[in-house]
């Protein structure tokens, strides 16, 4: 009787405001307002709103499935009067609160104002206002006020009022939650708890749908469960917002409203109205003629109106200005939030913060994509150190004690390790290099922020040197040993030549010196490429140079078979040898100090490309070259550049149909970016990164002849001059090869 009674005060008062709005509005013609406002303002996006099955009469669903309800019903001609189109999704509660929260859905019909929910949601303007009740099986009698729950069984919906309500208030130890609340009112007529909060109305509506008949409502006032019924939207929708408390506003103005609250609760209402509901609804009916009379008074105090309005705006004006510097300072500091971000996640480096828990607090994009993560999600908020450091070693958990970050900042110590690893999503693992810094708040250590980034090159490289300096000395000691027995064969065939013995003495010292010579390039390591690809020159030479003396003094001796073989070994002599010439030539430019000069780089671009055509390539290649800007840099590398990617562009655009290579440049600020386009035989995008590494080949030796390293040192060559460059390409469709040079 009470919730009816609250309605009818509701709608009663409602409609008295809107009487007083159109009395001032007719007093005043200059504050009448146009109920079209809203035509012509532009169409909203289509709209996706939650609403639940078995919430009456506010939301159901009727006999042939379809969504309906008071709420739902005011939801949609609020939203046709603000010119929205909606569709309508089922759920339950707890999945479309979710949802809204998350965005992926726009609205809700039915919303009980909360501060919880303030938190997550916008809010119009309510247009309900309801109680709550307490019900209870008919044949409890202990539940006598709110005291006598917290030693029941207390069953609410998840998600709903009543359960934001219970827990504000701790109004039950136990608390039991529901997907809805017909699960909830069946658990309470099972015996399986002692009561249910929920909506007055709505609960008996419920009751009556499910025919139980076992379960009552208690008269016992809940004050501080707050009821007032809105739509809401997600936090921060400011548009949409405006739309539906306009829409709201105007199906309030013209009375579809009250059309639709008589629809939905005017039967219910009517059959419980007493004498004093009567007695009060005349007075609300008299009250509008009571209002005629103080328009009067409105007339009187129009003047007083304007000059306290003129006021009020100037101060309004005066807010929005201190508003604007207010907005300006947040977007200042999100501006520098998000720039903080940036360069987080523009780090190479993977960047993790953990608390005082091991925790973790922020990861940066590089860490997550290091750790086979898909997102931050995945592990903000989880134990780092049981995540991913330490989490599987010798097969069980490494002890956190033992661990050097967890201790280094909890002593308040920076920490530093390069034997270490870490263990991706994949449960594999990589060696790491790591700094640990400790996060203090004045003289308490609270955290700690460590980089770390993935040395599996360095190790492998350092494995890879390891093993040549021992083949090298295995050489050594085997050239040594090889010396030292031609010695001796020498000492005992010419004992009985003593004319010679000065002679060998001498020889023999001639070998000692060769050997701490050889004792000595041991020790120099850091030059092991430049000696080992001379040493490999000459047995090149020597290969090739028996291969053409067999052919010339021998070939009438050999079959085709035999004369293939030697053919093969002296192709494969010059390939190593062409391949010696390369590495030599990329230690050439790792060393060779830069001579910086003004380098006309069209005029060098042209000279490269006549050295490296033939007569008939010249012929046939359409060979554009535009205006590329002069720029410093070393003239002997850069030639070195043009020449090796005018040839690949030759040579892998020779099997093409159309030959075409361009060479043209863009112009910065701060660098020049030089580009050369050829249509020739491309490459798969997917291999892009491996074109400029040592020995890297995306085509086959009997489609096109290379050793691999001549990218590498147009790369070697580019970075030395502070530039950088990359290419771009597609099978069969040609390929771009940019560099880009620094101003200064």
């Amino acid at each position: 009787m009470s919730e009816n009674k609250g309605n009818l005060e509701f709608r009663i008062i409602t409609l008295a405001l809107l009487m007083v709005a159109h009395l001032i509005a007719f007093s005043h013609p200059d504050t009448l307002v146009d109920h079209n406002f809203l035509k012509g303002y532009p169409n909203f996006d289509t709209i996706l709103i939650g609403s639940e099955p078995d919430y009456p009469p506010y939301c159901i669903v009727d006999e042939n499935g379809q969504p309906d309800g008071f709420s739902l019903e005011l939801f949609m001609a609020a939203a046709k009067a603000a010119g929205l189109q909606v569709k309508i999704k089922i759920g339950i509660w707890e999945v479309i609160k979710n949802e809204l929260a998350n965005g992926k859905i726009d609205a809700l019909p039915l919303v009980g104002r909360t501060p919880e929910r303030e938190e997550i949601f916008d809010f119009t303007l309510p247009y309900l206002k309801l109680h709550g009740a307490i019900f209870v099986r008919k044949d409890t009698k202990d539940i006598l006020s709110l005291e006598d729950l917290t030693e029941k069984k207390l069953i609410v919906m998840k998600g709903d009022n009543a359960d934001e309500y219970a827990d504000r208030a701790r109004l039950a130890k136990t608390i039991i939650h529901t997907n809805t609340f017909e699960e909830a009112f069946q658990m309470l007529a099972n015996g399986e708890g002692d009561a249910v909060i929920t909506q007055r109305v709505m609960g008996l509506r419920l009751l009556e749908n499910m025919e139980i008949n076992t379960i009552k409502p208690l008269d016992i006032n809940l004050p501080d469960f707050r009821q007032d019924f809105c739509f809401a939207v997600k936090k921060g929708n400011q548009e949409l917002l405006n739309h539906l408390n306009e829409g709201l506003s105007v199906v309030i103005a013209n009375d579809t409203y009250q059309h639709i609250y008589f629809k939905w609760f005017g039967p219910v209402i009517k059959e419980e109205l007493s004498t004093e509901d009567v007695v009060r609804v005349a007075l609300f009916i008299f009250f509008p003629l009571v209002i005629i009379m103080v328009v009067l008074w409105v007339l009187v105090l129009r003047k007083e109106v304007k000059r306290r309005t003129r006021r009020l705006r100037n101060e309004i004006t005066n807010h929005k200005n201190t508003w604007h510097e207010l907005t300006l300072k947040q977007e200042k500091l999100a501006a520098s939030e998000d720039q903080i971000r940036l360069l987080l996640d523009s780090t190479a480096e993977g960047i993790y913060g953990i608390d005082k828990n091991g925790n973790c607090t922020l990861i940066n994009k590089s860490a997550i994509e290091l750790l086979g993560y898909d997102n931050d999600s995945e592990i903000i908020g989880k134990n780092v150190h049981h995540l991913i450091h330490h989490s599987k070693v010798d097969g069980s958990n490494y002890p956190i004690d033992e661990c050097a970050i967890y201790n280094s900042f909890i002593a308040g110590k920076k920490t530093h390790i390069d034997k270490e690893v870490l263990w991706k999503k994949d449960g594999s693992s990589f060696p790491v290099e790591y700094y640990s810094y400790p996060i203090q708040q004045g003289e308490q250590v609270v955290g700690a922020v460590v980089t770390f980034w993935d040395i599996s090159d360095k190790k492998r490289t350092e494995k890879e040197l390891l093993k040549l300096t021992e083949e090298l000395e295995l050489t050594v000691e085997k050239r040594t040993a090889e010396l030292n027995e031609k010695v001796l064969k020498l000492d005992k065939s010419q004992q009985a030549m003593l004319y010679m013995v000065e002679d060998l003495n001498r020889i023999a010292s001639e070998l000692k010196n060769e050997r701490r010579k050889l004792e000595l390039s041991n020790k120099e390591l850091e030059a092991f490429t430049y000696s080992v690809s001379h040493d490999l020159r000459a047995p090149m030479r020597a290969i090739n140079g028996f291969s053409n003396f067999l052919l010339e003094d021998y070939a009438d001796k050999l079959d085709q078979e035999g004369r293939r073989y030697l053919d093969t070994i002296k192709k494969n002599a010059i390939k190593m040898d062409k391949l010696i010439t390369d590495l030599l030539s990329l230690s050439r430019v790792t060393k060779a100090d830069l001579v910086y000069t003004t380098v006309d780089m069209k005029q060098m671009a042209t000279r490269a490309f006549e050295d490296m055509a033939t007569t008939n390539e010249k012929q046939d290649f359409n060979f554009e070259i535009k205006n590329l800007p002069s720029i410093k840099g070393d003239v002997t590398l850069l030639t070195q550049v043009w020449q090796n990617l005018i040839g690949n562009a030759l040579k892998y655009s020779s099997k093409a149909s159309v030959k075409n290579i361009e060479i043209t440049a863009e112009d910065s600020k701060d660098e020049v970016v030089y580009k050369i386009c050829d249509s020739g035989a491309g490459f798969n995008e997917k291999y892009k990164d491996k074109l400029f590494g040592m020995f890297q080949r995306l085509h086959r030796d009997n489609e096109f002849e290379g050793t691999g390293v001549g990218l590498a040192i147009v790369k070697r060559i580019i970075i030395r001059h502070g530039g950088r460059v990359w290419a771009e390409g597609q099978v069969d469709q040609g390929a771009r090869f940019y560099f880009a040079l620094p101003k200064q």
